[in-house]
């Protein structure tokens, strides 16, 4: 039954102010030598940032349970997932981090290992590259949709509908996929979503036993002084079994707060760097 399965959570972390290189650095000291190595590999900062925050996030989550970091490690299913394993805790943590623009989410499931491997999720903001037309982004993605697909974006609806459901479909398909532990450059039109319906078809076949919840997150960043309001279409899959596969649209803020909290830069930073003095 659905009440019975690991619950779902969600944190949403917006990247709401400039951040220091010494802030920075200090939060890096919190991480181990292999996730560093690897975010200073990254050639822009602003991607070195994000990388960082995301591996941050499950640290501070662990914390916030009340984990000692000598207690937990951080281990790969055989498709390459993360999760963490603690073995004085009855439950594993699966989870999955994305991040654009000026928001890292992590979407994290609690459970026996076998039941919370499957969980991920996609967020992305709801505007098309910088200096490109809606109709041109569009165009640039066909090849990566169905036909019934491109029906849902039709040419007679308005620009803002247009891409607000790109970003729909998009992040459907990048969460099933990072769910299932799939690399880059899977075929997404292997994939079809009908949105009226609620449905979504992998290779011809009917998608059962998922749940996708489905949200859109509205966030105020302040660069160089100026305030800026920035919309954000986010999608979390996890696999629950069973016959069906649910949609759930989550508009009302009584209903994220269950399952979503929204963080702030400053929270995760303080959060993280505490460690350093535990």
């Amino acid at each position: 039954m659905m009440d019975q399965d690991p619950p779902l959570y969600t944190w949403v972390l917006s990247v709401n102010r400039e951040v220091s290189e010494e802030e920075f650095n200090q939060c890096m000291k919190c991480l181990d030598s292999e996730s560093v190595a690897r975010i200073n590999s990254i050639e822009r900062r602003d991607d070195r940032l994000r990388s960082m925050l995301g591996r941050l996030v499950p640290h501070v989550v662990m914390k916030q349970r009340g984990i000692p970091r000598g207690e937990w490690s951080i281990k790969t299913t055989k498709h390459g997932k993360p999760y963490i394993d603690a073995p004085d805790e009855e439950k594993a943590m699966g989870y999955n981090i994305s991040h654009d623009g000026s928001l890292v989410a992590m979407a994290f499931s609690l459970g026996p290992r076998n039941r919370v491997w499957n969980v991920g999720i996609d967020v992305r903001r709801i505007a098309p590259p910088r200096g490109v037309r809606v109709r041109d982004f569009l165009e640039s993605l066909k090849h990566k949709l169905t036909p019934k697909e491109l029906t849902f974006l039709d040419a007679e609806y308005p620009d803002d509908v247009v891409l607000r459901r790109i970003f729909i479909l998009w992040t459907l398909k990048e969460s099933y996929t990072k769910a299932l532990g799939q690399p880059r450059g899977f075929d997404f039109r292997r994939i079809q979503c009908d949105i009226p319906k609620e449905t979504i078809t992998v290779d011809g076949e009917r998608l059962r036993g998922w749940e996708f919840r489905l949200f859109k997150a509205n966030v105020g960043i302040m660069r160089k002084n100026i305030l800026h309001e920035e919309a954000y279409q986010c999608v979390c899959a996890v696999y629950r079994g069973g016959s069906e596969t649910r949609f759930l649209w989550s508009e009302k803020p009584r209903e994220l707060d269950k399952w979503l909290r929204f963080v702030t830069v400053d929270s995760i930073i303080q959060a993280g760097t505490s460690q350093l003095m535990s």
